[in-house]
């Protein structure tokens, strides 16, 4: 019996979460943002919306959100809405759980930015100091030219020239 356990565990979770996202279908616009096409930051644009303009979610996938702004509906950054229902602009367990899913199940192509750390504020940063045994086994995942080489022709990738962008300031 105790075998079963896990399986059903996770399907009452799995169905919590659902009803949890469903209740959890309004959210407010904390900042002017763009309505985009699609879940991407180089999507096409469908309309500009108002801060605390309310909205109507449809979906979530990774950090963006469907919503339907009157009769329009598209994508916006998760992290340009405050949720109706929620405390202090937190998620709830069943969201978490369902961006989880959307993970899992992989994304469309395209590009997608991530612009903000959550749970970290500026005392975080304050007393930071190195991880000298994680930095030691990161350099040991680094490859020297010659091994490059000789994987992207393994892997038949071709040699590519990137510009470099310049930042505000350099000469």
């Amino acid at each position: 019996m105790k075998y079963y356990t896990a399986p059903i565990l996770l399907v009452g979770t799995l169905m919590c979460s659902q009803a949890l996202c469903q209740t959890q279908n309004q959210a407010i616009v904390v900042r002017s943002t763009e309505l985009k096409a699609k879940p991407f930051s180089d999507a096409e644009t469908l309309k500009s919306l108002k801060e605390n303009q309310k909205l109507e979610v449809v979906s979530r996938k990774a950090s963006w959100t469907e919503v339907k702004a009157q009769d329009t509906v598209g994508w916006v950054k998760m992290l340009s809405l405050r949720f109706e229902g929620s405390q202090g602009g937190g998620s709830n367990l069943g969201s978490f759980l369902q961006s989880g899913l959307d993970l899992r199940r992989g994304t469309d192509t395209g590009s997608t930015t991530t612009t903000a750390v959550k749970g970290l504020d500026k005392e975080s940063f304050k007393n930071l100091s190195p991880n000298t045994d994680r930095f030691q086994k990161m350099q040991g995942f680094s490859a020297n030219k010659p091994d490059a080489k000789i994987f992207a022709v393994q892997q038949n990738l071709n040699q590519q020239e990137q510009a470099y962008v310049k930042a505000e300031g350099d000469k």
